[in-house]
């Protein structure tokens, strides 16, 4: 164990609620003359793109309000897994890696995070009993500008003994996992829901020296309950790894119990990566004091 460190984490014990999908700005149509050749297809274009709009899915979880959330050009949603045509089905863009080896594997019981539906939002199960996978994507992001990961995820079945510091039982209940660029055997951090180690635990993984472990939550009290977790990854591999990232190239999960052979469940949804605020600035800005807003003395 490296030492024990304190994350900024939130617990959201239900939903936040569902939010509309705010309106977006159709195209200024032309003159409503007649002769306007271009007035039919305009309408019609607009009409498309109105029902395209209505057609969305209108939930849409909201992070706590303390989780500062800047302006969208600050924001990198990498994954919300809104596939209504892939439900029930490993998401189509996502690849399965098995083995010590992490070889790609395309066998059905390999991949066992599949896409569910639950009052309206969209997330990714993982569902297993003694098979470890890892589920990942393309992320091409550089922390030095996205600092901070954010996502929410909700275990329901923890390995037995599960101990992400012995080879083992070294299964995890719920884990996300930013693997660099670098190599057949790159540097990963790894951010695990444990089922024994402490809260806060920074350890390394006893399967690779080059994964460092770093755990938001242990045990069961909070299992059933969606969960919200921040982090600031690029300090994170400063402080465990020792000088500047590469950039991340791929974002994983893993859900596995093939040590302790026993079922495990979790829950993962909505991973953006994000600008943080500052360093000098603790807290965010209210509204109110915000020099346009403050009242003339």
């Amino acid at each position: 164990m490296l030492n024990m460190r304190h994350h900024l984490s939130h617990t959201l014990v239900s939903r936040d609620g569902c939010t509309d999908v705010p309106a977006r700005a159709l195209p200024s149509r032309p003159s409503d003359h007649p002769r306007n050749p271009g007035h039919l297809l305009s309408r019609l274009a607009g009409q498309l793109a109105l029902g395209l709009f209505l057609a969305l899915p209108a939930y849409t979880a909201e992070p706590p309000p303390d989780l500062y959330t800047p302006s969208r050009d600050s924001l990198f949603v990498l994954e919300r897994f809104t596939y209504p045509e892939q439900l029930g089905k490993f998401p189509s863009h996502w690849q399965g890696r098995a083995g010590w080896r992490k070889a790609r594997t395309d066998r059905d019981e390999d991949l066992y995070y599949k896409i569910r539906s639950e009052d309206g939002d969209y997330f990714l199960r993982a569902e297993t009993q003694g098979r470890a996978t890892d589920a990942g994507c393309k992320a091409n992001v550089n922390l030095r500008l996205y600092n901070k990961l954010r996502w929410r995820w909700r275990v329901h079945k923890l390995p037995d003994e599960g101990n992400e510091e012995v080879e083992d039982r070294n299964d995890s209940a719920a884990a996300v996992r930013l693997v660099f660029r670098g190599g057949m055997f790159p540097k990963t951090l790894k951010y695990v829901w444990s089922s024994t180690l402490a809260v806060g635990t920074e350890t390394t993984s006893p399967a690779s020296d080059k994964t460092k472990v770093i755990v938001l939550r242990s045990g069961t009290d909070l299992a059933g309950k969606w969960i919200w977790e921040e982090v600031d990854a690029y300090e994170d591999y400063k402080r465990l790894f020792g000088g500047e990232p590469r950039v991340v190239q791929a974002l994983a999960i893993i859900s596995d119990s093939d040590n302790t052979r026993t079922p495990v469940s979790a829950d993962y949804d909505d991973f953006v990566f994000l600008i943080g605020l500052p360093a000098d600035i603790d807290e965010p800005i209210d509204p109110s004091e915000a020099p346009e807003n403050r009242e003339p003395k």
